[in-house]
């Protein structure tokens, strides 16, 4: 007969060993291989919501390195543009990051969606009145810069959220804070004669009078950009591709006394006819529709600048000279915009279109 033997009980410290050994597990991958990405994902999600009260993609997670510390960095946009021209537009793009640190253990997080927040914030003050002036077919792009210094010698951005919080900073310490504006007047509208370039000079000197009642010209660098409408024609896309892919050649502008790099004026002559064909057509809404698909990365000189422009007139405040342009700066000859006479009109040479 066999010796019958007794089974051994596995005891308590065993099982909650065997419980907690994925979590130990994890915890020594996370102390030398890094942080599961969905737990720095997570984190940064329910800081935002916390912060802005709405949710956010958080993407691009990787680890970065600064001063000898490690952390993780994300790319952040709101849930609420998923589906719009504005998904893949850098403008409305931040980051977020979350420190490393020891023993598997995940910092604070930091995130830069404030300077998205205070642009959209000062965007949506100013749009309004900046239609009132030139009308509706009008986009604008904002950035706007609050600095904060100790004693004047320098001077460091400050993560404010609204227009209002600067200008409350700025009231309660106006030596200490200020405001920096650069902002781009996009009017989709081009200009047919000397009479309606008049005009358009009153109406950006009237932008300029209004923004020095805000308190926003101390600081301002401003570009009023006159776009051909044809650019809102349904076959622009795919003529841009065509302009962009030509063998340039170099044309003398007569008038300018100056020989620009322009494409073929055969092409030039083509498209211009097409795309005004295009635009007769077109219904104001149809325009306006077209005009608000644009998105922010398209307005810039490389964007839509470049070959649509017809007119340009840039205006500096004396305070952005002097803290900008150092070597251009001089007291005596600085234009302080007073009469209208001082707005310029610059007309854009590369501007392809003929009438």
């Amino acid at each position: 007969m066999g010796v019958v033997r007794e089974k051994k009980k596995i005891g308590w410290p065993v099982i909650i060993l065997i419980i907690l050994a994925p979590f130990i597990l994890r915890f020594a991958v996370g102390l030398f291989t890094g942080h599961d990405i969905e737990d720095v994902r997570a984190k940064i999600e329910e800081h935002l919501y916390e912060k802005y009260g709405e949710e956010f993609v958080v993407t691009q997670i990787g680890t970065r390195s600064s001063r000898g510390k490690e952390f993780y960095q994300a790319r952040i946009y709101p849930r609420s543009i998923i589906g719009t021209n504005r998904e893949w537009d850098d403008y409305y793009c931040a980051s977020a990051s979350v420190s490393k640190r020891s023993f598997g253990r995940l910092g604070g997080v930091g995130d830069s969606y404030s300077y998205v927040n205070r642009n959209m914030d000062v965007e949506e003050y100013l749009l309004p009145e900046i239609k009132n002036i030139f009308g509706e077919r009008v986009l604008i792009k904002v950035d706007v810069a609050h600095e904060v210094t100790g004693d004047g010698s320098w001077w460091a951005g400050y993560k404010s959220v609204s227009l209002k919080e600067v200008r409350k900073d700025i009231a309660e310490d106006p030596e200490r804070n200020r405001i920096i504006l650069d902002l781009d007047v996009y009017i989709f509208d081009r200009i047919e004669d000397e009479k309606e370039k008049e005009e358009r000079r009153k109406e950006i000197f009237e932008l300029v009078q209004y923004l020095k009642e805000e308190g926003l010209f101390e600081y301002l660098e401003m570009r009023v950009v006159f776009v051909d409408e044809r650019v809102l024609a349904p076959s622009y896309k795919k003529y841009k591709y065509e302009i962009s892919a030509s063998r340039k050649v170099n044309e003398y502008i007569k008038k300018e006394d100056k020989t620009v790099n322009l494409p073929p004026r055969n092409l030039r002559k083509k498209v211009s006819k097409v795309l005004q064909q295009e635009v007769n057509e077109m219904s104001e809404e149809e325009l306006l529709a077209s005009m608000r698909k644009i998105r922010k990365d398209e307005l810039s000189y490389d964007g839509i600048r470049k070959w649509n422009c017809q007119y340009l007139s840039p205006i500096y405040s004396e305070g952005l000279v002097k803290e900008r342009y150092t070597s251009s700066y001089n007291p005596e000859t600085i234009n302080k915009y007073k009469e209208i006479k001082d707005i310029k009109i610059g007309t854009n040479l590369e501007y392809i279109y003929f009438k």
